[in-house]
């Protein structure tokens, strides 16, 4: 998929590039598709898996958050080979089919979580009132995705890691002693 795109991963590519037979694909996956998706939202899945376990930590939820966005560009920037992969993945997960289920699973699990955490963090009194959870998780969610996809437009701008401090520093905001609304 790095070499090739998804649009040009056949079938007797990848077979023959992982040199099995043809049939292996559907023996072991049940369509190229299912494969596919396993092979790029699982290894993400891993990949971001310890993000998930920080999220879910039993620390105060300001650290959670700031060490999970820092375990996030971290990640980022050692696979930022693969960015390219992962964007191409979400558009063709606007398409019915086992990559929109898979990447559905992994950003309902990654929004969950983050939801959790800005729902302690407004209870706790450290974000104003007006916050939404969900919608701050979606948000969140979206603007990683475009960081992503920013990184790759300007790859000379500014990186993931200064966009990330920006995005910190507008959640700083919306503390409850910052934020004019709360």
């Amino acid at each position: 998929m790095r070499d090739h795109g998804l649009a040009k991963a056949t079938s007797r590519l990848i077979a023959g590039t992982a040199d099995v037979n043809l049939g292996a694909i559907t023996y072991y996956f049940g369509s190229k598709d299912d494969l596919l998706a396993e092979a790029l939202f699982g290894e993400l899945s891993a990949r971001i898996e310890p993000v998930m376990a920080t999220l879910e930590g039993n620390d105060p939820a300001p650290g959670r958050l700031l060490r999970a966005v820092q375990e996030l560009i971290t990640e980022f920037e050692r696979s930022a080979p693969d960015v390219p992969v992962y964007l191409n993945a979400l558009v063709h997960s606007t398409e019915p089919g086992p990559l929109a289920d898979r990447a559905r699973t992994l950003l309902s699990d990654l929004h969950d979580r983050l939801a959790a955490v800005i729902a302690q963090l407004k209870a706790d009194g450290v974000i104003a009132g007006w916050v939404d959870p969900p919608v701050m998780a979606s948000l969140l969610v979206a603007t990683g995705n475009g960081i992503a996809l920013q990184t790759q437009l300007d790859p000379e701008g500014p990186s993931a890691a200064q966009l990330a401090a920006q995005l910190s520093g507008l959640l700083l905001a919306a503390s409850t002693g910052r934020s004019g609304r709360g």
